[in-house]
């Protein structure tokens, strides 16, 4: 804020001029937050980290072991939606 205003000051009582510097300030603020976050949520409302580096190595590790089992045939994948019909067809409100 300007030394002008306080918290406690009525809207009413700011020039234009002291309003676009406190809405300045605030978008400055808000864009400085964004950018040192090494996070951020998807539309799904995931928390997604934006260096691979943050992520935990125990997760990493058994991401890469999960993987490699899919590619050795050790583990076969489904698609999400043969699961859903699988699931309706046994009766399952989903």
């Amino acid at each position: 804020m300007t030394p002008t205003t306080s918290a406690d000051q009525p809207i009413g009582t700011l020039t234009v001029g002291e309003l676009q510097k406190l809405i300045a300030e605030t978008i400055r603020q808000i864009i400085r937050e964004e950018v040192h976050r090494d996070y951020y949520f998807n539309e799904e409302g995931f928390k997604i980290l934006y260096e691979e580096d943050d992520i935990d190595p125990e997760y990493l590790a058994q991401l890469a072991e999960d993987y490699q089992a899919i590619q050795s045939g050790q583990v076969k994948t489904i698609v999400g939606e043969t699961v859903l019909q699988e699931l309706k067809a046994l009766g399952a409100q989903v």
